[in-house]
Parts: structure tokens; C-alpha cells; sequence
């Protein structure tokens, strides 16, 4: 077992006293979560304890009722998704795997590239000097990306050909195709094989070091949590009832009764 990497000691991401509601239903009650730069962190609960929610209201998907999201020393509570990916350098991936079917593995990583750098969904397709530069420079790390997701012998291929754990791959390299500061990953081992969760926790650990990427991913399987994690929070009902080391808060009375009784 690889010790999980604990990051720095520079705060890059901060949720203070987030709130958020749908109608009669309190997803999150005041959480508060601080996030070291180049960390691998966990964020685990039982289902419907707020922890996708917490992802949309830090990546602007939905606009908290109270509480502020801090992104190195920004306040970008209620920016949009596209300014925290532009400029924030923060993105993240879903429980639904999404690629675009009908275009190649390698296209979509340029795609993904693009995307995150230019300032809408528009000028990424419009073929002046500045697309010309990044999609060049995207085919330039194409190898070394393939290569660290073990797709090079299916770039050519649809992306819709490719098996569910395979997608899943190449989601994850969508997200590190753009080199994130940090990049929150929503169940990215769900439904995957063991030797393909093996293959992406190797790819996180690979960005977080030569990338310097910081991670915060939520995750059901409390064993690759434990493998790569250096630090977990736990939510339940919309409420943080205890974070730190892995080994530690695993065996935290709270958290065997929210899991036992989730």
C-alpha cells in the first residue's frame, strides 16, 4: 500500500458555512471544509449526505443559500462553471461518465483541452491562430496522456466504443488534459473493474505529482479511499461529523453508525 500524499501546508480551497436547500429538503447545513494545496483528499458518506451537492455549489452548478466557496484567496461563490474552469483552474467530473460519443479518443482529450482554455463553448471551434497553437500543443502531450491511461491503441477509436471502465478513463483524462490547480472527481471508480481503478488511482497519484494537481474526490469503495487519501471528511444528512486521517476516521463511532444506519 502506497502512503497517500499529504500536499502542503497552503490552503487552495475553502468552504465556509455552506448551506443549500431543495424546497423541504436540506442538502447542506453549514459545512465547513478546508482543501491543502497538491492533497488527495476523500469526501465520503452515506448516499443522500450532500456530497455532490457540495460539488455543484463549489464548481457553480447551483448557488448556495449561505455560506462562501474560496478558492486560493477568491471568493467565486456563485461564478459560473465556465469562469472557475477558466480562471479558477478548478474542474471536475460527474457520476454519469460523458463523453462525446461520436468523436475519437484523441478528440476528445483536444476538445476537453480546449474548452477549458478559451473564454466560451464557441471560440473553442473557431479556427484562428489561437486554436491552431493549443490544439498543436495538445496533440504534443497526447502520447504521454494515452500512454498514462493505457488508451494509446484506442485513440483512433469512437469513444462510444469503449467499455464502460474505459470511459471512465477517459473522463478522467479530460480532466487533467487542461492541468487543473485542482480537480474534484464525483465516484470515479464506480462500476470499474479492479484493474482499471487500479490504472486511474495510478493516473490521480501521476497528476497530483508531476502536475502538482490537488484532488477532492468523492468515492463509495472506503478501501481505495484509505489507499490514496491522505485526508477524509465525512458527511452525513447535509452535516460534516468528522474528518482527518483515513485510518482514523473510518473507525470513528459516527461514521460506522451513519454507514450501518445509511
Amino acid at each position: 500500500m502506497a502512503a497517500p500524499h499529504v500536499g502542503t501546508s497552503v490552503e487552495l480551497l475553502r468552504m465556509t458555512g455552506l448551506s443549500k436547500s431543495f424546497g423541504a429538503i436540506r442538502a447542506l447545513a453549514g459545512v465547513d471544509i478546508s482543501v491543502l494545496e497538491r492533497g488527495i483528499y476523500g469526501l465520503i458518506g452515506p448516499n443522500g449526505s450532500g456530497k455532490s451537492t457540495l460539488f455543484d455549489c463549489c464548481t457553480g452548478l447551483v448557488r448556495p443559500d449561505r455560506g462562501h466557496v474560496l478558492l486560493g484567496r477568491r471568493d467565486i461563490t456563485g461564478w459560473g462553471m465556465d469562469r472557475i474552469a477558466r480562471e479558477g483552474r478548478m474542474l471536475r467530473s460527474f457520476q454519469k461518465t460523458a463523453v462525446f460519443p461520436t468523436l475519437t479518443v484523441e478528440e476528445n482529450l483536444v476538445v476537453a483541452g480546449q474548452m477549458h482554455t478559451f473564454p466560451s463553448v464557441w471560440s473553442t471551434f473557431v479556427h484562428g491562430p489561437g486554436t491552431q497553437a493549443r490544439t498543436h500543443e495538445l496533440h504534443g502531450r497526447m502520447p504521454a496522456l494515452l500512454d498514462l491511461i493505457s488508451l494509446t491503441a484506442n485513440r483512433e477509436m469512437l469513444a462510444g466504443n469503449l467499455s464502460y471502465g474505459q470511459q471512465k478513463l477517459l473522463q478522467f483524462a479530460a480532466v487533467i488534459v487542461a492541468k487543473p490547480r485542482i480537480a474534484l472527481l464525483d465516484e470515479p471508480f464506480a462500476g470499474v473493474n479492479p484493474v482499471l481503478i487500479q490504472r486511474i488511482v495510478e493516473a490521480i497519484r501521476w497528476a497530483n505529482r508531476e502536475l502538482g494537481t490537488t484532488f477532492l474526490i468523492i468515492e463509495h469503495n472506503l478501501d481505495v479511499v484509505a489507499d490514496l487519501c491522505s485526508h477524509i471528511v465525512v458527511l452525513h444528512q447535509g452535516v460534516k461529523i468528522a474528518e482527518g486521517d483515513p485510518t482514523m476516521v473510518l473507525r470513528d463511532s459516527r461514521v460506522v453508525e451513519a454507514y450501518l444506519g445509511g
